[in-house]
C-alpha cells in the first residue's frame, strides 16, 4: 500500500499564483539547495520525505529547514507584491 503526504502551504503563499511563487523563491536568496527544496515543495508539492531521498538527505533535515525557506520567501512574496501596489 502506499502513502502519499500532503503539503500545505501558508495561507499567504498559497494565495500566489505560480509566476509569482517562482519570482519569490527566485528573488529569496536561498542557496542552491534550499530553493531546490522550495521548488520541490511549494511549487511542485512533493512531500519532504521524497526531497529528502533526491537530496540524500533526512526527512528531519528538510522539516528542520522548511520553516526559514517558507518564511523568506513569504517576506520576499510580501515586498514584491508591495512593489506591484507603488
Amino acid at each position: 500500500m502506499a502513502y502519499t503526504a500532503r503539503v500545505r502551504l501558508p495561507g499567504s503563499l498559497g494565495q500566489l499564483l505560480r509566476s509569482e511563487m517562482e519570482q519569490a523563491i527566485s528573488e529569496a536568496n536561498l542557496g542552491n539547495s534550499d530553493s531546490l527544496i522550495a521548488k520541490r515543495y511549494l511549487l511542485e508539492r512533493i512531500p519532504q520525505i521524497d526531497i529528502a531521498i533526491e537530496l540524500d538527505l533526512e526527512r528531519s533535515t528538510i522539516s528542520r529547514r522548511l520553516p526559514s525557506i517558507i518564511d523568506r520567501v513569504e517576506k520576499t512574496a510580501q515586498r514584491l507584491s508591495a512593489q506591484k501596489i507603488t
